[in-house]
């Protein structure tokens, strides 16, 4: 059997796992096919020279970012497949494979996912498109005559993007399982104990520092300079958001030393469960952290800011103008899109996770743990990865929203409605909660023999 043909056999028996890239790339796609078709428009007939410019400004911006983000949320969710799949490619290892078939096994699986992916997504995003340019019109940023163009363009950018997106997240994740020996990658599909590279580190805190120099910026350099400071400022959540999800499993480790000597003698055997299962598999804990992370950063940055800007506004008896509130409307267009794609991300990668589990809970009950026990170590661990996760974006928004607030009206002292927060928080609970304990109680069906025995997802 070919290499590509090895690939495409083990995506049958890892449905769990495929089903959940699959998700990813297919909303990335949408996603970013939608907003590159706005490219085709601009170059329509009759199309002005300013609205030309503005939709590709506004296709240029969502563009960058959203490779980016779908990037990240890809490689969260092939990260994790590479990590349930240890003892597969040890024994590849050990029957003679090298680190390069290895790579060209994950990249062929990520390179199939995507092609399929992307090419499902079009009609999709032919119609998401013409929504955000409807919307556009509608806020009198685009001219009410410009027609919608769906066309190479997007076809292209769309597609090459997604590609270039799945294929760098294959590609890290291909070398980070190269490096590994086969008896390494033995121990690691019990423990998950492939501690976090150095490059990582250095990226995550670049992006912090990018993150916090944006802030810095939006207080000084650029006080009173419309969307440029709307837009820089929102760059620093997003920057900060992603740096601190490539630390987190840095700050898990940290923490969870911490809660499990506060929680141990309140949670039993569920929280010893729980807070063993944290320090072993550190890697499929922060599978939930990081779109979390970014969620919040993004959803709770963009929303406050926002709320700044039209506070400010009032207090000045400045009129809103059509292009400010165009701006409003594309800002939450945009969020929106972004973070319906970081919340599938989390539920896609609650359930891949547990679902292949299921072999761990099978061994679990047969020491005497009971599935009540399991069902509630679960919990834990979901509201412990979410929680930290809330924390962590709360602290990206927050280093964007400051920076926002003293540009804006040269004070810190923030006097906002917390609804809007609390609202982000309730849902990431919600999501994570659910989607983890569904997919547990689908585990825990199978029997205890059966299940033991079991480590396909």
């Amino acid at each position: 059997m070919t290499l590509l043909g090895l690939a495409f056999n083990s995506l049958r028996f890892r449905r769990g796992s495929f089903a959940a890239t699959f998700i990813n790339v297919f909303l990335g796609a949408v996603v970013l096919m939608s907003f590159a078709s706005l490219f085709d428009t601009a170059g329509g007939v009759g199309v002005s020279s300013a609205d030309a410019s503005s939709l590709t400004t506004i296709a240029a911006a969502v563009g960058g970012w959203g490779l980016v983000i779908v990037g990240f949320g890809v490689a969260s969710t092939m990260n994790l497949s590479v990590r349930q799949r240890q003892a597969e490619l040890a024994l590849l290892k050990a029957t003679g494979a090298m680190p390069s078939q290895i790579g060209r096994i994950i990249v062929g699986e990520g390179a199939a996912i995507s092609i399929m992916a992307a090419l499902l997504g079009i009609v999709p995003a032919w119609l998401i498109g013409r929504v955000v340019l409807d919307a556009l019109t509608s806020t009198d940023q685009i001219a009410d005559d410009v027609s919608y163009r769906f066309g190479p363009l997007a076809l292209i950018a769309g597609l090459s993007t997604t590609l270039l997106a799945t294929a760098g997240a294959t590609t890290i994740s291909a070398r980070a399982a190269g490096r590994v020996t086969a008896r390494e990658a033995l121990s690691q599909a019990a423990t998950d104990g492939r501690s976090i590279g150095r490059g990582r580190i250095i990226a995550g805190g670049l992006l912090l520092v990018v993150g916090i120099s944006c802030a810095l910026t939006t207080a000084t350099v650029l006080k009173d300079e419309g969307f440029t400071t709307l837009s820089v400022a929102g760059q620093a959540c997003i920057a900060s958001a992603i740096g601190l999800a490539l630390l987190s499993p840095l700050v898990l480790r940290g923490l969870i030393r911490s809660v499990e000597l506060v929680t141990r003698p309140l949670t039993g055997a569920a929280g010893y469960l729980a807070t063993t299962a944290i320090r072993q598999r550190t890697g499929q804990a922060t599978a939930i952290t990081m779109p979390v992370i970014i969620l919040t950063g993004l959803a709770a940055g963009t929303l406050y800011i926002q709320k700044i800007q039209n506070a400010a506004n009032a207090a000045d008896g400045i009129t809103v103008s059509a292009d400010d509130k165009g701006v409003e409307t594309l800002n939450f267009i945009i969020v929106g899109m972004i973070a319906l794609f970081a919340a599938i991300v989390l539920i896609n990668n609650c359930v891949a996770s547990l679902l292949a589990r299921r072999q761990e809970f099978g061994l679990t009950r047969k020491l005497g743990a009971t599935p009540g026990q399991i069902l509630r170590a679960v919990a834990f661990e979901t509201m412990f990865a979410a929680a930290s996760g809330l924390a962590l974006g709360t602290i990206s928004a927050a280093i964007g929203i400051a920076g926002f607030q003293y540009g804006r009206t040269g004070s810190l002292r923030l006097d906002l409605d917390a609804v809007p927060y609390l609202a982000i928080v309730g849902t990431v609970v919600v999501l994570a909660i659910t989607a983890s304990l569904t997919a547990a109680r689908r585990s825990l069906a199978a029997p205890m023999i059966d299940a033991a025995g079991v480590a396909r997802t």
